[in-house]
């Protein structure tokens, strides 16, 4: 196994420099934030993680039980980081779904300004599907 790329387009800059300066939600920033936090940690997994079979001997088959029982521990390392993604991204869907449609709403207000906001909710809508589809990638 190797390591799982999550985040392409998922950047707080690039929400920020999208958005309408009079836009005053802070969910999916926040949302951005504390995914940025933790995409980094993402773990990568060796693949020659798990040890090769044992012979029928009692050193190679003790040998192999204490590499299955480091392996399992650095799995459930793993598991831990890429469930702490996994709730960063769901984050990251559900801000961006709610500031797409308060821009939406906001845009039918706007006259001079609604092609920015419906931009935004655009950039914003798209960002939910780049969470969505790292989140289908680790789930």
């Amino acid at each position: 196994m190797g390591a799982i790329v999550v985040g392409g387009g998922l950047s707080s800059s690039n929400w920020v420099r999208s958005k309408p300066s009079d836009y005053k939600g802070q969910d999916l920033d926040r949302a951005l934030k504390s995914f940025e936090a933790v995409a980094n940690k993402m773990p990568s997994i060796p693949s020659n993680l798990i040890p090769k079979a044992p012979k029928a001997t009692i050193g190679e088959i003790d040998t192999c039980i204490t590499g299955l029982e480091s392996a399992v521990t650095e799995l459930q390392k793993a598991l831990a980081l890429v469930k702490q993604i996994a709730t960063a991204l769901e984050s990251v869907q559900g801000a961006s779904g709610k500031a797409a449609a308060d821009l939406r709403k906001l845009a039918k207000g706007k006259d001079a300004d609604k092609d920015a906001y419906d931009n935004a909710a655009s950039v914003a809508e798209s960002i939910g599907g780049t969470a969505g589809t790292a989140l289908n990638t680790i789930k």
